[in-house]
């Protein structure tokens, strides 16, 4: 089996071959065109390394709003009901083939300074496995009911990648020339304190959801509870009734004197087009382009959740304090909840030939090698894989992998509860530190977990135990006994089990697996 990432294409033994568009590619969002005809008009050359390696580098410090949250009898700031000019729209933009600089998608963020600060997603500003982010783009609302207008570049100064939490600073406007941050006394809104926050208080959502028209947007609702975390409290999420739409990550949530007390942060899918975060990945409308004609993919997680503005606090300071650290912080601590393996319902070693394991084609093969399978992809941008030739409901599936031909960007993985080759979950880990968890549902390629870092998958792909639970409407994978992930779906409840091997932008690469056992859940 084959998959083009790119343009991928779904090939299956003997099966019909199937398109799918482009995964992370340019989003047509609302104004992106008028913005990527102003910046190549610019003649602007942004900063680029915005992902920085350094730490605890100092810049300039200035004043700034103070960090303990806030009552309306100590607020300094005028307080609007609906703060719409402190909500700023987030281009991230990247160098295309031609060297120009281009829009790649959009986020929201908070002004939560005068001198420029503010306050969003980190998966707004950063780069991911599809692209590189080269510049981030500030575009400001002077009026409710026109487009944002593109004023600044930013930098940023801190990364949650855990918390899902940024700040950025703007530090000068489109032609590079820097700005003095004391004098820009932008409209920025006052921090307020998520603990005070009770069930059915109003919650007021403000951000630029990409879909649906190009100006400023407003959803209300109240707060509908509260989500634990390991690490991070009772209130580690807020829960609220709001419907908040793709683009809305790293906007403005306010209470109802004003006060921002949250950002807008899971990404995932509630039905009925009620996304917090999505993007338009693939050709889902098969006219040949990926454009804001196409359906929005979900990218994981679960409806309406918000990340307290409390939580933020440290990164805000650490801003204010002129502080640097603008590399991703580890992945977020995961603890499954899942059932434990009982018998062995099959398993494989490699020895012979057990399963349904056998392909050859033009984008590669998968033989037996000195007693292990061995999965070769020789074009770039495709997977290949192979099922063992069973219907497994609740199990719990391991392997011994390693990468032999190395590609530097390559990704393998378990696959469970195929039905055919258009429904199916996987499970995978890459070459580069990143794991995912995802489906094919439909024809249609579905992330359930995005493509994270992690840096527990440093150095450990040529040798690394995959193990992969499929129990209930839980998928899970871990790797060498520590979890990455887990997340609820329950579009299929059995098929087969398999193994997967992909490329991307290089190949060959070659992937041996060995000990592949199935084993029932309980």
């Amino acid at each position: 089996m084959s998959t083009k990432k790119g343009n991928r294409k779904w090939l299956t033994w003997g099966i019909a071959v199937v398109a799918l568009g482009c995964i992370g590619i340019v989003i047509a969002f609302g104004g992106l065109a008028a913005i990527g005809a102003l910046m190549n008009n610019s003649g602007a050359t942004p900063q680029a390394n915005l992902n920085s390696t350094e730490t605890h580098t100092s810049i300039p410090n200035t004043p700034t709003t103070a960090l303990t949250p806030t009552s309306a009898a100590t607020t300094t700031p005028a307080i609007r009901a609906i703060p719409f000019e402190s909500v700023v729209q987030i281009v991230a933009m990247y160098y295309d083939e031609s060297n120009r600089l281009v829009p790649g998608w959009t986020g929201s963020g908070s002004i939560i300074s005068a001198d420029g600060l503010i306050l969003t997603n980190a998966h707004v500003v950063m780069s991911d496995r599809y692209y590189h982010v080269d510049a981030l783009g500030v575009a400001f609302s002077d009026r409710e009911d026109r487009a944002p207008q593109l004023r600044y570049y930013a930098e940023i100064l801190q990364v949650d990648e855990a918390l899902d939490i940024a700040v950025i600073k703007v530090t000068t406007d489109l032609n590079n020339n820097v700005l003095e941050s004391a004098a820009l006394n932008l409209p920025y809104i006052p921090l307020g304190n998520a603990d005070d926050l009770r069930l059915g208080d109003q919650i007021t959502i403000l951000g630029y959801p990409g879909i649906g028209g190009e100006t400023i947007t407003l959803t209300r609702g109240e707060v509908s509870g509260f989500t634990t975390e390991v690490g991070r409290g009772d209130r580690a999420f807020i829960k609220t009734s709001a419907t908040i739409a793709g683009g809305n990550s790293g906007g403005l949530a306010a209470d109802a004197e004003g006060y921002l007390i949250g950002i807008p942060t899971q990404l995932g899918y509630g039905g009925e087009d009620q996304f917090v975060d999505c993007r338009v990945l693939a050709d889902t409308n098969r006219d040949g382009v990926v454009d804001d004609r196409d359906n929005c993919i979900p990218t994981g997680g679960f409806i309406n959740a918000l990340r307290p503005i409390n939580l933020a606090l440290p990164l805000i300071e650490a801003a204010q304090d002129g502080i640097v650290n603008a590399t991703p912080g580890p992945a977020p601590t995961v603890v499954v909840d899942v059932p434990q393996e009982s018998a062995v319902i099959f398993e494989d070693d490699f020895s012979t030939i057990t399963g349904n394991w056998n392909y050859s084609g033009s984008a590669g093969a998968i033989t037996h090698v000195q007693d292990e399978l061995q999965i070769e992809i020789t074009d770039t941008d495709f997977f290949l894989w192979g099922l063992a030739g069973g219907d497994f409901d609740d199990v719990i599936i391991d392997v011994d992998s390693r990468v032999r031909v190395e590609a530097g960007d390559g990704d393998f993985g378990l696959i469970c509860r195929y039905q055919d080759n258009e429904n199916f979950y996987g499970l995978e880990i890459s070459e580069d530190g990143y794991y995912a968890i995802w489906k094919y549902s439909g024809g249609e390629f579905v992330p359930l977990v995005d493509w994270r870092f992690s840096s527990q998958l440093a150095d450990i792909a040529s040798d690394a135990h995959l193990t992969a639970t499929c129990a209930g409407n839980t998928l899970a994978l871990s790797v060498n006994g520590e979890w990455l992930a887990e997340v609820n779906d329950n579009e299929f409840t059995s098929g087969d089990a398999g193994l997967i091997g992909g490329s991307w932008t290089i190949a060959p690469i070659v992937i041996r697996f060995d000990n592949f056992v199935v084993s029932r859940a309980e």
